[in-house]
């Protein structure tokens, strides 16, 4: 199964690109599978690519004590995770588990820099913009969940 334009359509980080501005970016994209439980990627490991949820649920979790690990969100279908991969210095600092079997969109952050936003900035910047919305959102998520653990 070969990555499409429309499906990149539905994702959150480039939904307001036109699907003749996604034809280039769905060529460098692939779809990974992942089987419940697995981990997509761990803290600590080297950030190299940025996903988005075409099917499944994957949780994004945080370690707080030894072997103790707490979901801060979770990524449905058309959210879009791994955003370290596109910002220095390319580390993860969670983890990103499967709840379910999970299809990904997954495409290498350094293809989307050198063959996308590099000659077209007006698409970099687009997408750089909308990763800051992103962010914004999953820190405030984040803030929430972790304010809900210290009242528990």
């Amino acid at each position: 199964m070969s990555v499409t334009p429309e499906m990149l359509k539905g994702m959150d980080i480039f939904e307001f690109l036109k699907l003749e501005e996604l034809k280039d970016i769905a060529a460098l994209a692939k779809i990974e599978e992942f089987n419940s439980g697995d981990f997509v990627f761990k803290e600590g490991d080297k950030a190299e690519k940025i996903y988005m949820v075409l099917e499944g649920r994957v949780t994004v979790e945080i370690e707080i004590g030894p072997n103790k690990k707490v979901v801060i969100y979770t990524e449905n279908k058309g959210n879009m995770f791994g955003y370290p991969s596109l910002i220095k210095p390319h580390i993860f600092t969670t983890y990103a588990r499967a709840q379910d079997k999970v299809k990904l969109v997954t495409i290498k952050a350094d293809d989307l820099i050198e063959k996308i936003f590099k000659p077209d900035c007006r698409r970099g910047y687009l997408t750089m913009n909308k990763l800051a919305e992103i962010i914004a959102h999953k820190l405030k998520e984040t803030r929430i969940q972790l304010l809900s653990l210290t009242h528990s």
